[in-house]
């Protein structure tokens, strides 16, 4: 609701929460908060990049991984630092280098390919929602621990972790200086936006409790993995190229508000 309200009180603006910040409360506290936002979108590159070229190579069986691991062997032998890894990333580096040419090739050409991976997410959400009901068993509410095992602290304790899921609406607020009306276009994009967003993941979260018990359900790909266990592995493949589209929608919101907020503050001369 901030953003929105920031979005019709400073229109025609680009650089988000650095500029909201610049023209409310000065200069300093919005060069904290630029740099800030550029730390959190160089990670958030980083981090979709890795995750992008894990989900590849395990839908390849570690392929990849393997073949990387047998030609460059490792960088620092047997021991890592900090987030230093055994093998080199060189598809997460090759990755990084296609989404900046493709951010390179203008607004419209990202906008479109973004435009088709949300597509692709919708449809795979829908062969979700729809293949789900054959497997769906309302036991799984009613038993194996009821509907809240952990109770109420367990919510607040999940709400902790999945808050960031909802990070992106910010995004929306950059592109001021390139919509037509952003009085009226940014804060309907972001109550749309969350609204979308908030259905897609209470919808999926009920379909996945109701086909696997919460205690069987796997942590690191609940989603990709469910119809496996329940004995229909074909539909695999189909919610894994739905959630490597949704990664790679994921870098890219990253990427797209970073230069941005870069433009805005070297306008500032905050940059150098």
């Amino acid at each position: 609701v901030c953003y929105a309200e920031f979005g019709v009180r400073v229109p025609h603006t680009t650089g988000s929460a650095y500029m909201y910040s610049y023209v409310t409360v000065g200069e300093f506290i919005a060069f904290v908060i630029g740099w800030n936002m550029i730390l959190e979108y160089l990670i958030g590159s980083a981090a979709g990049a890795c995750a992008i070229s894990a989900c590849i190579d395990a839908m390849l069986d570690g392929a990849i991984s393997e073949a990387f691991r047998k030609t460059f062997g490792t960088i620092i032998g047997e021991m890592t630092f900090f987030l230093l890894c055994h093998t080199p990333d060189l598809l997460a580096g090759i990755i990084t280098i296609l989404m900046t040419s493709l951010m390179l090739a203008g607004v419209k050409k990202s906008l479109l390919f973004n435009n088709v991976l949300n597509c692709l997410n919708f449809a795979v959400w829908v062969f979700i929602m729809g293949a789900g009901l054959f497997f769906v068993n309302s036991d799984n509410w009613t038993q194996h621990g009821g509907f809240l095992p952990y109770g109420w602290s367990g919510v607040l304790a999940g709400a902790a972790t999945c808050f960031y899921a909802f990070i992106g609406f910010d995004i929306i607020a950059t592109t001021g200086e390139e919509a037509e009306n952003p009085k009226w276009s940014i804060p309907t994009a972001i109550i749309l936006s969350l609204a979308i967003v908030l259905t897609a993941y209470i919808t999926s979260s009920m379909m996945v409790t109701l086909i696997v018990p919460y205690s069987e359900i796997n942590s690191g790909s609940g989603l990709v993995e469910m119809f496996a266990q329940r004995g229909a592995p074909s539909c695999h493949y189909i919610v894994a190229v739905g959630a490597l589209a949704g990664l790679v929608v994921s870098m890219l919101g990253s990427m797209f508000p970073m230069p941005r907020v870069v433009y805005a503050m070297a306008k500032d001369g905050l940059i150098f």
